[in-house]
């Protein structure tokens, strides 16, 4: 995925509530930016660290800047979530995602306003009718080499759960996709550490049937795009 709109660059000199950014431009002026991933562990931006932004073009918003990505150390992480359903569907054309999506050759954004899928974002079909539903998700958090979920838990996030449980009863396959948009972890490890009640709830999903996977991204200054499968440890 390309980037469309012009990145603008700048360092983080204040962070609010982990929602706003202070932000310094190149020319010195000082802005304001949205950061479009809650940063539930504090682990995503901080003072001093190099930002790339996005200016919307609606002139009614108070916080016009948009933070797209962020720099660590020689890594970019690429933080904006609203992209996660491209990025999917870009890898699931390229056959990126065959090993876990082999048997479905057919891909169906769901609009979220259906009445029978309201959480979940596709629907995959292959041969002799089998189906598919699938959730996507970015995770961030990085411990060592690895990157390690799950961080926490919402009421979205259980009517997911729910959903998909509906979906296997059905006789279709339910997958949650881990996207990782950062290219300085090796694995993806699950842990009870970060919540414990996410984790139980996750735990129990998987001996229902509830399948995982994960794909990591290549991010650069002028696109994104998911690389590569990643494994899952516990």
């Amino acid at each position: 995925m390309n980037y469309k709109e012009k990145l603008i660059t700048g360092t983080i000199r204040e962070i609010y509530k982990n929602l706003i950014l202070d932000v310094e431009l190149e020319n010195g002026e000082m802005v304001q930016a949205l950061c479009p991933e809650t940063d539930f562990h504090n682990m995503l931006y901080a003072p001093g660290m190099p930002v790339y932004l996005t200016r919307s073009a609606d002139k009614r918003r108070r916080v016009s800047y948009i933070c797209q990505m962020v720099k660590h150390s020689e890594s970019l992480i690429f933080v904006n979530y609203k992209y996660k359903n491209n990025l999917f569907m870009e890898a699931f054309a390229r056959g990126i995602m065959r090993e876990d999506f082999g048997e479905y050759t057919c891909i169906r954004f769901i609009n979220p306003f259906e009445e029978d899928l309201k959480r979940v974002n596709f629907e995959l079909s292959g041969a002799n009718g089998i189906k598919a539903c699938v959730y996507v998700v970015n995770i961030y958090n990085k411990q060592g080499t690895e990157v390690v979920f799950p961080s926490v838990i919402n009421f979205f996030e259980l009517e997911m759960f729910e959903e998909l449980r509906r979906m296997r009863r059905e006789g279709m396959e339910t997958f949650v996709c881990l996207i990782v948009p950062r290219e300085d972890c090796m694995d993806a490890r699950f842990v009870w550490s970060q919540s414990p009640v996410a984790a139980a709830k996750i735990y129990d999903e998987v001996k229902n049937g509830l399948k995982f996977c994960c794909y990591g991204c290549n991010v650069s200054e002028k696109s994104v795009s998911i690389s590569k499968r990643m494994r899952i440890l516990h």
